[in-house]
């Protein structure tokens, strides 16, 4: 980013002073920010969900698979996974309160809905 500000400015010298000086504020102040929210205690309790995995519609030779869950929900159960019963085709995820939520209140249709297994 300093050589954003340095290339804006080419060669004129008048303010680039003043804009460096504003940036290294700018980022000492996002530094402070980062360094206050990371030593706060996690707010919303962690929740772990059970989701049952649709399975994987037939599809003629020709066509693409396509896959019933989606993005997000992949996403979720890719990051947050922490066990998963291949034979029942569950997957238990331990996730942040908020995304619980989310999870639970936009289940796809082929989906079937969430259960919330406990709170942590």
């Amino acid at each position: 980013m300093y050589t954003v500000v340095s290339d804006a400015f080419g060669r004129r010298r008048k303010g680039k002073p003043g804009a460096h000086a504003a940036f290294r504020q700018l980022t000492a102040d996002w530094i402070r920010q980062a360094r206050e929210e990371a030593g706060r205690p996690a707010t919303a309790p962690w929740q772990q969900v059970a989701v049952k995995a649709p399975a994987l519609p037939r599809t003629r030779h020709s066509e693409p698979e396509r896959d019933p869950l989606t993005l997000w929900e992949a996403s979720v159960i890719a990051t947050y996974q922490v066990a998963f019963n291949r034979k029942a085709s569950t997957t238990a995820v331990l996730v942040p309160h908020l995304v619980a939520e989310q999870l639970l209140a936009c289940a796809s249709d082929e989906m079937p809905e969430s259960t919330c297994v406990s709170s942590v």
